[in-house]
């Protein structure tokens, strides 16, 4: 079950937590996408979303090679814990160069 630790709280969390994983299955253009699509469906602009996606991958640092399985059930079987790393670090990469100074 992913609900979990569920409760109330901003929606940059979420945001955040979806665009890494799209970003991981899919790449940029799909967790841009997203993200184009949240704001319009709520009708307001996520504040600072480069800073929810950085907390995101911090958070996920240590653990992404452990989401192989995840992915596998999805039937994402190319994604490899090496895979899964490099997509990852590529990730925190452009947002780290996309955040403000």
């Amino acid at each position: 079950m992913d609900w979990t630790s569920g409760s109330l709280g901003p929606p940059g969390f979420d945001t955040g937590w979806c665009r890494l994983d799209l970003y991981l299955l899919h790449g940029q253009g799909i967790a841009d996408r997203f993200l184009d699509a949240y704001e319009t469906a709520s009708g307001s602009v996520l504040p600072d979303p480069v800073l929810w996606d950085l907390w995101a991958v911090a958070r996920s640092h240590e653990s992404v090679e452990t989401w192989v399985p995840n992915y596998h059930d999805l039937g994402r079987t190319d994604l490899t814990a090496t895979e899964l790393r490099s997509r990852h670090t590529s990730w925190t990469e452009r947002l780290l160069s996309a955040s403000p100074t």
